[in-house]
């Protein structure tokens, strides 16, 4: 006897954003479809976006990253963009604590620990929560904001916490 498996596709409760890699020009990356354009600082050269996952797979997420030339004896400074879908996740984890939450577990598996407790950033009069992180020789701010659909987190890499604050208030941000 021939045994039938009906697949139930699994629904979200929230809807699963339409997001393409969207542009950059110069040093602006802008995305329509996420609703962001940023401007790196200017010692940073911005590459080229890139789309990871497609709608209905896990993760579903657009990544960008502004580079800085490689200094001697010291770490080269950056900022990595990405937003990801948050459809995926179960629905007590659509917040920014929760994502702030599972950033440090996961830098705390790859040996790196927090400075200090979260606190609240601005980046382009929109509210982040920040959490930096330290491992020799690189300081690391980890900006995070949790929208209905999707996560927006901003990473910025540098020798100290002042080259990271510099990077931070020389990028420009518009959210939708």
């Amino acid at each position: 006897q021939e045994r039938i498996t009906r697949v139930v596709p699994r629904t979200y409760s929230l809807p699963i954003p339409q997001m393409d890699k969207g542009k950059v020009e110069g040093r602006t990356y802008s995305n329509p479809s996420i609703g962001l354009e940023f401007t790196a600082p200017e010692r940073l050269i911005l590459g080229t976006p890139e789309l990871t996952g497609t709608p209905g797979t896990f993760p579903l997420m657009v990544t960008v990253a502004a580079w800085g030339e490689q200094k001697l004896l010291s770490a080269k400074e950056g900022v990595i963009f990405y937003a990801e879908a948050l459809a995926y996740y179960p629905d007590d984890q659509h917040s920014t604590e929760a994502y702030i939450r599972k950033v440090v577990h996961g830098n705390r598996q790859e040996g790196v620990e927090p400075v200090g407790e979260s606190v609240e950033a601005i980046l382009g009069a929109v509210s982040f929560s920040r959490t930096d992180f330290k491992k020799w020789p690189v300081h690391e701010a980890v900006l995070v904001k949790a929208c209905a659909v999707q996560a927006f987190v901003f990473i910025f890499a540098g020798s100290d916490r002042d080259g990271v604050n510099n990077l931070i208030s020389g990028t420009d941000l518009k959210l939708d």
